[in-house]
């Protein structure tokens, strides 16, 4: 039987949207008031994420998985913009404590609400009787780790986190997760099952009350997770009506053809015999790292239905492009540019590891300083990029990570000098002067970093 918990976090720490959905991951907890509760956790127990004041809200939800080296192992399941109030705990709890169980019940409340994307106080009027927007479209953003993917739809299409909600895809997300499914609800003395739609269900159901606004469900790592079968049937929703249909304007955006699904059209139209569609003013987006893409690959058919956006790896635009790495003379842009120089001449030999690249923000300003950088960025070069022939980066004395990152850490000359090629330094080195000659390359700050 599993168990139902909040954990309350700083609200300037964020770091779990920066984990790897498709991988597992420790977690250490020192709680001020839950060392007997974090002992009792056990795989299965889910978790829910409160972020402190002065952001107030529960975002992420977190599935316990077991321990590991005396760590706590979890999955991350769901994460939404903006997230929800925990109305149903005191607030003083949720300031004060680190770990806090909560009964089932509460736990549902909270679930359904951060699903539906809807914050309590209904920022949206719901108004079916108001003139439907139209040219809805399935987008799959795509491109290398870091290329600005989230920063593209957040400038693009919508900021506003009471219009869009997000998921993210992983190995173990269900259809069931992504539709909806049938729970035990616990009311007074009296237990039902009844079905809790999920987060597709919910955007469908926003969608088709609020005609006049633009709404957004929002695929992390759509290829991390068996895309085909978290979809079903809804798979053929993806087929837009347009104007090379032959279709009148007032419909460009609508699913061409229904499915039928009981639970979803008694939520949406409150009419189980209705065919579900896709209303012409919700979107679909996507995005996808291309050096994951094989992972789950996205078969032709399901590809066909979304119109693929390719994101420029735009390195020397970034805000960050011109910071030195700390403890070196190398600054970033000159980094990456060099090394994905070298991703791509040995693409030549190796089918798809282009795909390698480093994006333009594959590690934020912050992460240029002397112990974070290798942890970031050397490990992946190490592990990843260049684990085939790590000779072509590394110096040929090395013979594991842990040398590299310690002869990093510890030398008091240039870091990178000291753990790189003597040939891919001076690279670097060129590349910067190269630049300067030019006049000097000032980069965007555009935030990102």
């Amino acid at each position: 039987m599993r168990d139902y918990y909040i954990l309350s976090v700083d609200s300037l720490v964020d770091s779990f949207s920066m984990i790897d959905a498709a991988k597992e991951f420790v977690l250490s907890v020192s709680a001020r008031n839950g060392n007997e509760t974090l002992s009792r956790f056990k795989a299965g127990d889910q978790v829910l994420v409160y972020r402190r004041q002065p952001v107030g809200r529960v975002n992420v939800l977190l599935e316990a998985r077991g321990l590991a080296l005396g760590r706590f192992l979890f999955a991350k399941k769901l994460e939404v913009a903006g997230g929800v109030q925990a109305l149903e705990v005191s607030a003083e709890d949720l300031e004060q404590a680190d770990v806090i169980p909560i009964a089932e019940s509460v736990f549902l409340d909270i679930y359904r609400r951060m699903v539906s994307g809807v914050l309590p106080e209904g920022p949206l009027q719901r108004d079916e009787a108001a003139e439907r927007l139209t040219g809805g479209d399935n987008i799959l953003l795509y491109g290398v780790p870091g290329v600005g993917k989230s920063y593209e739809i957040r400038q693009k299409y919508c900021d506003d986190p009471n219009r869009i909600v997000r998921v993210v895809f992983h190995p173990d997300y269900t259809y069931s997760d992504f539709v909806g499914q049938i729970l035990p609800i616990l009311s007074g003395d009296r237990l039902t099952y009844d079905f809790v739609p999920g987060p597709f269900t919910n955007v469908l159901e926003k969608a088709y009350s609020c005609p006049d606004k633009e709404i957004y469900l929002l695929i992390e790592e759509i290829n991390r997770g068996n895309a085909p079968a978290i979809f079903g049937e809804l798979f053929q929703l993806l087929d837009r009506k347009s104007e090379d249909g032959g279709y009148a304007s007032e419909k460009w955006g609508e699913s061409e053809y229904g499915v039928v699904n009981y639970d979803i059209a008694r939520i949406v139209y409150e009419d189980e015999r209705q065919e579900i569609r896709i209303p012409s003013n919700m979107w679909i987006l996507a995005t996808m790292n291309t050096s994951d893409q094989n992972v789950f690959p996205l078969d032709t058919a399901f590809q066909r239905r979304w119109n693929m956006q390719h994101i420029k790896n735009d390195i020397m635009g970034a805000g960050h492009a011109h910071e030195k790495i700390q403890g070196s003379e190398i600054e970033w842009g000159a980094f990456a540019m060099t090394v994905n120089g070298l991703v791509t001449d040995r693409g030549r030999d190796m089918a798809g590891s282009e795909d390698k690249r480093l994006g333009a923000y594959f590690v934020r300003r912050s992460q240029l300083a002397a112990d974070k950088f290798p942890e970031k960025v050397l490990k992946y070069l190490w592990d990843d990029a260049f684990r085939m022939d790590r000779e072509t980066v590394f110096q040929d004395r090395f013979r594991s990570l842990e040398d590299v990152i310690e002869t990093y850490e510890k030398t008091d000359e240039d870091k990178l000098e000291a753990v790189l090629q003597r040939d891919v330094f001076r690279k670097m080195r060129s590349f910067m002067q190269e630049e300067t000659g030019d006049g000097g390359a000032s980069g965007r700050a555009d935030g990102r970093a």
